[in-house]
């Protein structure tokens, strides 16, 4: 099963901790990001909500760009797969 989010920076926490983005598409002028659904994605997820998430500022803000991207990176491949010629 796979669980869908539109928040970045849960993302990137989630990111950070080892699980990899399923999928990622336009939502509006957002992305939602599609992980799959597991006990490491709901304890990870808890701790995020709960303010209990502990998270090197360095890696943090790195994993930030990487996100950013792959974000970018993905709108440009889908505007270049679906412009008119």
């Amino acid at each position: 099963m796979q669980v869908e989010s539109q928040d970045f920076y849960l993302a990137v926490y989630l990111c950070l901790n080892g699980l990899d983005i399923k999928e990622m598409r336009p939502f509006g002028n957002r992305t939602m990001f599609v992980f799959e659904d597991n006990k490491k994605f709901q304890d990870l997820k808890q701790q995020y909500y709960w303010n209990k998430a502990v998270v090197d500022p360095l890696l943090f803000k790195q994993e930030i760009r990487n996100l950013k991207s792959l974000i970018y990176n993905n709108l440009r491949s889908m505007w270049w797969l679906h412009r008119s010629p």
